[in-house]
């Protein structure tokens, strides 16, 4: 074989070899390629899954939120008609006549009463409880000695409070309507809201 024939087979050796190794190295290039690109695909469906799920975590904390501010605002407005239920209440008994507000008052007295020992102390400027008031309640209770008017008078907006020694008996309109409240807020919210006050 002649030397040019040897250089031609041996240069075509080498072109097939590097077209080999060139097809080789694209096979190779492209299973990398292929899998970098799954891996990336895999990756970028990792990350929209847990953007979705963030999102949906922070929609429902919104939601919560705003539902959990909206029952605070509902149950706001009801704590506040029902304070409003009660002054109107407050101003409508300071504001009866004197016949009606001592028998508003008369009723808490003879339920207070225990020997009939006990001194009435009442608000200051309340003139539609005077002794004589005392004495038909004292009389209608069968007392032996009548109650007695204090010359003290607090600040107590309305009722009276029940001294007996060093003990009393706080009767004074905010405490009765305070108590009242206590013992019918439920019941005064299921009037207002059509079945309580949640």
């Amino acid at each position: 074989m002649a030397v040019d024939d040897i250089l031609k087979k041996i240069k075509a050796d080498a072109e097939e070899s590097a077209r080999e190794i060139v097809a080789a190295g694209r096979k190779d290039a492209d299973e990398v390629l292929g899998a970098a690109r799954a891996r990336v695909e895999s990756e970028r469906e990792k990350m929209q899954a847990k953007a979705r799920q963030r999102a949906d975590e922070e929609r429902n904390r919104i939601i919560t939120l705003a539902r959990l501010s909206a029952r605070r605002d509902l149950l706001n407005e009801k704590q506040t008609l029902i304070d409003r239920v009660y002054d109107q209440t407050r101003k409508k008994i300071l504001g009866m006549g004197r016949d009606e507000y001592r028998r508003f008052i008369g009723a808490f007295l003879k339920d207070a009463v225990e020997t009939g020992d006990e001194e009435v102390i009442i608000g200051e400027g309340e003139t539609r409880i005077d002794q004589a008031f005392l004495d038909e309640i004292s009389k209608s209770l069968g007392l032996s000695r009548p109650l007695r008017l204090s010359s003290e008078r607090r600040k107590i907006g309305g009722g009276f409070v029940l001294r007996s020694g060093k003990i009393e008996t706080n009767c004074a309109l905010d405490t009765i309507l305070r108590d009242a409240r206590a013992t019918f807020e439920a019941d005064v919210a299921g009037i207002l809201f059509g079945g309580g006050e949640g």
